[in-house]
């Protein structure tokens, strides 16, 4: 992901809509109907979560069109299945800095029983071109393991309204430097794909999860996202108890969310770009620095609770203006 200073702040498009969101309970005497099915938020397990980050962890650095990534993919692949979701490998190539390389995104689905589609998203490859000793514990690690954990818990609650989709993109890192052709081809090729399929329209929202581990959390969410998912995403996080980790970021930042916003589709991007050795420092992202035991069950737990609280919220009351104005970003 990359960093863009800004000089129009957020906070005046949230001012208007911060507020008080959930589900009312009907009352004996209302005749109302029952709300929406959600999923338990309290069977997310952050020492759960932790293990699927070690495991994927343990099979090596995941670059790009390596052997490493395959065995990634494969090894995603397995634990959606073993979790009960459907899954499947979107293999596809995209021109970069070397020219000609093949992308495998990894796509697992929870049918729904009506209409539209919520996305959780993490990229899963590793930082190109890194020296001997590099994990990338964080990022990727921690959103990927994190991801598979939601999958799991979701896998077991009741079937919703939506579709349920958990995508693991490849190709989020920059071989030199961000651009149509360099970084975000898992991301952009799925927008791509909606877009070409005409489902773009269909999705409510994506959820996007990166370097979400850090043991001294401090989520800053990018002013470059759908305004009115921050607020849901502000409310989950006061209704369970963990405002205070959340937070705006002073910056736009580039990662899979920016794909779906081009394409129209409102998205938001969960990402703790404060990771090193003192507050307000990032001097652990991309280094081999990035370790395992920099990340906690703890942090997991927490995005994970309110990734999954923020989808409840969408259930209860959907946003509405879904892939309105779609744009083919790729022309």
């Amino acid at each position: 992901m990359f960093i863009k200073r800004i000089d129009v702040c957020m906070g005046a498009a949230l001012a208007g809509i911060i507020g008080c969101c959930g589900c009312s309970k009907p009352t004996p005497d209302s005749g109302a109907s029952e709300p929406p099915a959600a999923f338990d938020v309290s069977q997310l397990n952050g020492p759960a979560a932790l293990q699927q980050v070690h495991d994927l962890l343990d099979l090596g650095l995941r670059d790009s069109g390596t052997e490493g990534l395959r065995r990634a993919a494969d090894f995603i692949t397995q634990r959606l299945e073993e979790a009960g979701v459907e899954a499947e490998q979107q293999a596809f190539t995209d021109l970069t800095p070397r020219g000609e390389i093949e992308f495998i995104n990894v796509i697992g689905k929870l049918p729904g029983r009506g209409e539209g589609i919520i996305m959780l998203g993490s990229h899963y490859d590793t930082k190109i071109g890194m020296p001997e000793g590099f994990e990338g514990a964080n990022d990727s690690g921690s959103s990927s393991g994190l991801l598979i954990e939601l999958a799991r818990v979701m896998a077991a609650g009741p079937v919703v309204g939506p579709e349920i989709w958990f995508v693991f993109f490849d190709g989020e890192e920059c071989w030199k430097r961000y651009s149509k052709l360099d970084g975000l081809h898992g991301s952009r090729y799925l927008a791509g794909q909606l877009i070409d399929d005409g489902r773009a329209d269909e999705v409510e929202a994506v959820i996007i999860l990166d370097m979400i581990g850090d043991k001294n959390l401090n989520v800053t969410i990018p002013r470059n996202v759908t305004p009115e998912l921050v607020k849901r995403v502000f409310e989950v996080s006061g209704e369970l108890g963990y405002r205070s980790l959340f937070s705006l970021f002073s910056m736009e930042v580039g990662d899979d969310h920016m794909p779906f916003l081009e394409a129209g589709i409102p998205a938001v991007n969960l990402i703790d770009f404060e990771y090193g050795s003192s507050p307000g420092r990032n001097d652990y992202w991309h280094t081999v620095q990035d370790t395992r035991d920099k990340i906690s069950a703890e942090s997991l737990e927490v995005v994970g609770k309110v990734a999954l609280g923020t989808v409840n919220s969408l259930l209860c009351d959907p946003l509405g203006f879904s892939g309105q104005g779609a744009v083919d970003s790729r022309r």
